[in-house]
């Protein structure tokens, strides 16, 4: 027996009339893809909105896939946050130039960049949740190590080592930034700084979104020199989903002040 028209549930509208893509470097680790779709489904619960995953690299699906998806959705009003902790070529070489050709490509969509979520000291609260879910809390007897993936651009270091710095006055008896790749001290060598320094308990934290080829560098150059690799990375913290969500909030006033004035 078929249900009736009167039996049929009506559900409301979603909060917001836009979609959101969740636009990271990528990674041809699958961990990278379920944690930043854990990250996704948090945004699009808090936003009430629809939510997709796109990577500038190594993986599918990219930016003018996650367009396409969301306008079968009905959604052509669309954020794009790109998911890079460092605002340096990819932020604002590679984001810019995807963008306008995909805005090319579907022109009855409407793509509004936000910010990059970038060196955020409000990320630190969630490295410290990283650490509280290792067992560490910040304590005057540990060290700690902001373990950043690097980059060629020196401005982009210098506001990580700031930022490593600042974390400093969360509790923690001291820190230190580290890069991976690229220029500027090793894990190996923050390592060492903070030993001469009188710390023997010392943490080296991924400041990344999500696990992959590079949390596990970081954890394995922790290991060598000798101190406590954290291997959680953001994607699961408070601190990042308001991240993302401040950045999304802060496009769409910027895109209707745009629309108002225009």
């Amino acid at each position: 027996m078929s249900r009736s028209s009167r039996d049929a549930i009506s559900l409301p509208p979603p909060p917001v009339d836009y979609g959101v893509v969740l636009l990271s470097h990528g990674s041809a680790d699958p961990r990278a893809r379920l944690a930043c779709d854990l990250l996704a489904r948090r945004v699009g619960h808090r936003l009430g909105a629809f939510v997709a995953q796109a990577v500038l690299d190594l993986d599918r699906p990219r930016l003018d896939g996650a367009v396409a998806y969301l306008s079968s959705k009905g959604i052509h009003d669309l954020v794009v946050v790109p998911m890079l902790l460092t605002t340096a070529y990819h932020a604002t070489q590679d984001v810019p130039a995807f963008a306008a050709a995909t805005q090319a490509a579907h022109p009855s969509s409407r793509i509004t960049i936000a910010n990059p979520m970038g060196a955020d000291p409000h990320l630190l609260k969630g490295l410290d949740s990283v650490l509280k879910t290792a067992g560490f809390r910040p304590d005057p007897q540990t060290a700690v190590v902001l373990a950043s993936a690097g980059s060629s651009y020196s401005a982009a270091r210098t506001r990580h080592a700031a930022l490593a710095l600042e974390w400093r006055t969360h509790g923690w008896g001291a820190s230190a930034v580290a890069f991976a790749s690229g220029e500027g001290p090793t894990v190996g060598q923050a390592v060492s700084q903070l030993r001469q320094s009188g710390y023997e308990r010392i943490c080296v934290a991924p400041f990344l979104i999500a696990p992959g080829v590079m949390s596990q560098r970081i954890a394995a150059a922790a290991r060598e020199a000798g101190a406590q690799p954290i291997t959680g990375t953001l994607h699961s913290t408070d601190a990042a989903m308001e991240v993302v969500l401040r950045r999304v909030r802060s496009a769409v006033e910027q895109r209707d002040m745009q629309l108002a004035s225009g």
